[in-house]
């Protein structure tokens, strides 16, 4: 007789069940399931978006500085690059620059600091 009854109704009907069966708590389950996932894809497109204009503003903050203070940026950028290879150095191997690259690092700090206030 059940049969006859869902002879007539469309695949999504007959899979609705009667309430409080297992197909009706299975499609609610899948519906929840499909709105938490919108609101999570909604939520990182929206974090994506505000990450991606900080950055944006970030750049051209640096674009703008390094145009103004040429001589401070060269200098900036060739700290770090020592600094850089001082680290990079004494950490690949142990030698008589591990001992002069914290020092280093921390006076390029310093000077970076100072050119940013």
């Amino acid at each position: 007789m059940d049969i006859e009854k869902n002879k007539y109704k469309t695949p999504k009907q007959q899979m609705a069940g009667e309430p409080g069966s297992d197909s009706t708590t299975a499609q609610s389950i899948l519906e929840r399931g499909a709105e938490v996932y919108g609101q999570a894809e909604q939520a990182v497109s929206d974090v994506y978006d505000k990450t991606a204009q900080a950055a944006s503003e970030t750049y051209k903050q640096a674009k703008s500085y390094s145009s103004e203070n040429p001589g401070k940026t060269i200098l900036i950028a060739l700290g770090v690059g020592v600094g850089l290879g001082f680290l990079l150095g004494a950490s690949s191997h142990h030698s008589r620059t591990s001992r002069f690259a914290q020092p280093v690092v921390n006076a390029l700090s310093d000077i970076a600091l100072e050119f940013f206030r």
